[in-house]
């Protein structure tokens, strides 16, 4: 059986490590077929290098090209001019990367390239109204940029949308989208008595979880607080912190100063998250901003309670599952007592789980399609 030509999409991302879009652009990969849309991924970051998917996503038959350096935005340019005439053509260029990703699908434009899509993962917002002087600069650019180079706006949840295309969102056509998870992976048996003896998790006692790297925004050393206080007010109890990052020698210095040694457990990145979701009793996700976590959905899928910032997108909340929000502002003790509660409530899957990989996937490739016929190669789009 003859194919025809494969759409050609370039996919951009920051470093390959493992992470929200990190694994779902690994996990849409696996889903799609190379004869119908070729995909690529191109990392576009300050330090370019190699990630932890790098092998897995080459292992996909795609192509992962370690973008220029974001440091100096005119030698970032010309590289990713140079690097999309080297690579290409491709139908579709496709931003994961926010504010910078408006730099870059205007050059994909002048590059010829028909589709440019950004898609809002985050909601930034609130810090970017505190933007001042360069800052505020940077994004006034990146925003002009990205109105003259996008022709597809896609956004995680309406927040994200408002973070990244403004408060006309609605107005500009952005597509609200639901990011799949795989599903597979969290319907696995597991030998939960093993897992925790692997990780040094003692029987008996519950696991406070979160997943996600080791950023600023993950807000970790508020989860420590929120652990201290639930040992003081609710007893023995471990912290499993799943992801690397920046922050880890912050957050080990914190756990040291805590008295938390012993109690508080950092397995750096896990290829084997929904594994290990099955080791914990309750998630703590504490972000002070987010577009739509994947592993926060994927936590739910899991069954596992969940106690999460109260602000954050009422989409990440699956039907059924027990999910538990509450203010930042509230403090250790009111999250630690919320903690105990979830705990005391016990799993509970959602009764309805439409985020799967392959239904997303599908919908991804029938948005492609229909963009490259409605912009032909040679036009500018909109």
């Amino acid at each position: 059986m003859t194919h025809p030509k494969p759409l050609r999409v370039l996919h951009l991302t920051g470093t390959l490590d493992r992470g929200g879009i990190e694994t779902w652009l690994v996990n849409l990969l696996a889903q799609v077929d190379r004869r119908e849309v070729a995909m690529d991924v191109m990392t576009v970051t300050a330090q370019p290098g190699p990630g932890s998917y790098d092998e897995q996503v080459r292992a996909l038959g795609a192509r992962v090209i370690h973008g220029p350096s974001t440091r100096n935005p005119l030698t970032f340019a010309l590289g990713f001019l140079r690097l999309l005439r080297r690579s290409g053509p491709y139908d579709v260029v496709h931003s994961h990367i926010h504010h910078f990703g408006g730099l870059a699908l205007l050059l994909a434009r002048l590059a010829g390239v028909p589709v440019r899509v950004a898609t809002s993962h985050s909601d930034t917002g609130r810090l970017d109204r505190q933007a001042r002087n360069g800052r505020y600069a940077y994004l006034t650019l990146m925003r002009a940029a990205l109105d003259l180079g996008v022709t597809h706006r896609l956004a995680v949840s309406r927040e994200a949308a408002r973070a990244l295309f403004g408060p006309a969102w609605q107005e500009r056509g952005t597509q609200l989208v639901r990011l799949g998870i795989d599903l597979r992976p969290l319907r696995e048996p597991v030998k939960v008595g093993a897992v925790r003896a692997e990780l040094g998790l003692p029987p008996g006692e519950p696991v406070i979880g979160h997943v996600g790297q080791l950023r600023p925004e993950k807000n970790h050393a508020f989860l420590l607080e929120v652990f201290a206080a639930y040992l003081r007010r609710h007893g023995p109890a471990h912290l499993l912190l799943v992801g690397d990052g920046e922050e880890r020698p912050a957050i080990e210095a914190r756990v040291a100063a805590l008295g938390l040694d012993g109690r508080v457990h950092l397995p750096g990145s896990r290829p084997d998250v929904p594994r290990l979701l099955q080791a914990m009793d309750v998630f703590v996700f504490p972000s002070t901003f987010e577009g739509l976590s994947l592993s926060l959905l994927e936590a739910q899928a899991a069954g596992l309670p969940c106690v999460v910032s109260a602000h954050l997108t009422p989409e990440g909340h699956l039907a059924g599952a027990t999910y538990l929000p509450v203010p930042l502002t509230s403090g250790p003790d009111v999250w630690a007592d919320a903690v105990a509660q979830a705990l005391a409530a016990g799993r509970r899957r959602p009764t309805t789980l439409d985020f799967d990989i392959a239904t997303n996937a599908r919908a991804l490739v029938d948005l492609y399609r229909e963009a490259v016929a409605a912009h032909p190669a040679g036009g500018n789009g909109s």
